[in-house]
């Protein structure tokens, strides 16, 4: 699939646990995100109640300067405001292309949907201030899974 629509978000907050990395570490034995993932799922078993169930979410906030710099790479949840958790990062409102992986093995679909991302925005249109994947019941089977990821734009630019 790839690229869907584009679709406006109020600002949001998030709670999780968060490194600091960078793409060209991610494709090296440098990289965190998988160690972060178990760390997660160490950290958060998902054993919560399916009426209170919230999606798991990637957040790449932080941007140093580009998908070339570095950035803070977080897993954890969207959470109220009035929500009393640690390690609250607020993501402002934004408009977002939003891009829908193929189904697949989840670390693969992730990888080229990110891949065609980059392609995409060669108009440079992305605004660096917080982009999200959303690992829904799409995802729950990792070797079939499906992903959205909201990527912040600026279509005034």
């Amino acid at each position: 699939m790839s690229f869907s629509h584009f679709e406006k978000q109020k600002a949001k907050l998030f709670s999780g646990i968060s490194t600091v990395t960078s793409n060209r570490d991610e494709v090296s034995e440098k990289g965190k995100i998988p160690s972060m993932w178990s760390l997660y799922r160490e950290k958060f078993p998902h054993t919560e109640r399916q009426d209170i169930r919230r999606d798991t979410i990637a957040l790449y906030s932080d941007y140093e300067t580009d998908e070339h710099g570095t950035y803070t790479f977080s897993i954890g949840t969207f959470v109220d405001q009035q929500e009393k958790t640690a390690n609250l990062i607020s993501l402002p409102a934004s408009e977002y292309a939003v891009f829908v992986s193929k189904r697949g093995r989840i670390a693969e679909v992730v990888f080229e949907t990110w891949q065609e991302i980059w392609t995409w925005d060669e108009k440079n249109l992305r605004t660096y201030t917080g982009d999200f994947e959303v690992y829904d019941e799409q995802a729950e089977n990792p070797e079939n899974a499906q992903v959205v990821i909201y990527v912040a734009v600026d279509r005034k630019k």
